[in-house]
């Protein structure tokens, strides 16, 4: 009777794990803000939809409600102080279920206006854009700002004017450079907010005792898919001038050979074998990092 307790018991643990393996995290995306002149609202909102959107099709995360966030901003803005935005702001993100906050200014998103005369009297004129958005990850725990990056178009989807390729509106022109930074959202998103998995098993070994086939707790519902190689690290605590800091040592490299289903997915071993079967046996603090 003890024995099946304990088998239950154990179960219960590795379920348990499973799931806070695959808990969704939560962020709160903060009204972006602006300089009159450098951006118009609309723009505005268009930028921090792509941002948001870039959260969301992930299928990651729990983001805070928008309405609930307005009521954060407009607080802020009786405020007046950026002192609310260190402590009041913060702890209401907490309070939403957030552990992380995002910080959007946009530095510019305008378009001007090229003119071209073919050298008979016609003249056409289209646009070019200038866009630039600074965004910022800050840590709910601790209130500080963790990552902070400026977001420009490449230099060749800046020059959305040229004869040819340019834009008829400025509107146009501007929406066509929003697009230009979806992949640099994408990758600051992945980035600052990598998927973090458990290994499930080792179902196959090699004859070395290297592991070959891994099931990991992570499945289509955060975005997994065939093909995607994930990175084995062992978070190790070391002590550094007195002070304890997580270190997260690379050992080995997945591929995602199958998704099973939102939960599970079977992953050969591309590096790291006989390590990854190693470390995974004497019980040691791995994770499946996704690669960015």
């Amino acid at each position: 009777m003890k024995k099946i307790i304990l088998s239950v018991a154990t179960l219960l643990i590795g379920f348990s794990t499973i799931v806070q393996a695959q808990e969704k995290t939560g962020v709160g995306i903060m009204n972006f803000t602006y300089v009159q002149g450098a951006a118009s609202a609309q723009n505005v909102n268009s930028i921090q939809e792509t941002v948001t959107n870039a959260f969301v099709k992930t299928k990651r995360f729990n983001i805070v409600d928008r309405s609930k966030m307005d009521a954060i901003t407009s607080e802020k803005e009786l405020q007046k102080t950026e002192a609310f935005m260190d402590g009041a702001a913060i702890a209401q993100g907490a309070s939403l279920g957030a552990s992380s906050l995002i910080s959007g200014h946009v530095i510019s998103a305008s378009a001007e206006a090229m003119k071209a005369d073919d050298g008979k009297g016609n003249v056409t004129v289209t646009y070019k854009a200038k866009l630039a958005i600074s965004l910022k990850v800050i840590d709910v725990a601790t209130g500080q700002v963790i990552s902070s990056e400026t977001i420009e178009p490449k230099s060749g989807n800046s020059l959305l004017g040229m004869i040819g390729m340019g834009a008829s509106t400025p509107e146009a022109a501007i929406s066509k450079a929003i697009s230009g930074i979806q992949e640099k959202i994408d990758l600051f998103v992945s980035t600052n907010f990598p998927q973090s998995f458990s290994i499930a098993e080792i179902q196959e070994k090699g004859s070395k005792g290297d592991a070959t086939k891994i099931l990991i707790a992570g499945g289509s519902e955060f975005g997994l898919k065939k093909g995607d190689k994930l990175k084995v690290v062992e978070i190790v605590e070391m002590e550094v001038n007195g002070k304890k800091i997580r270190r997260k040592k690379e050992i080995g490299e997945l591929k995602i050979t199958k998704v099973e289903d939102e939960n599970f997915s079977i992953c050969s071993v591309n590096v790291g074998g006989i390590d990854i079967n190693s470390k995974f046996e004497a019980k040691a603090n791995l994770q499946i990092i996704t690669k960015s």
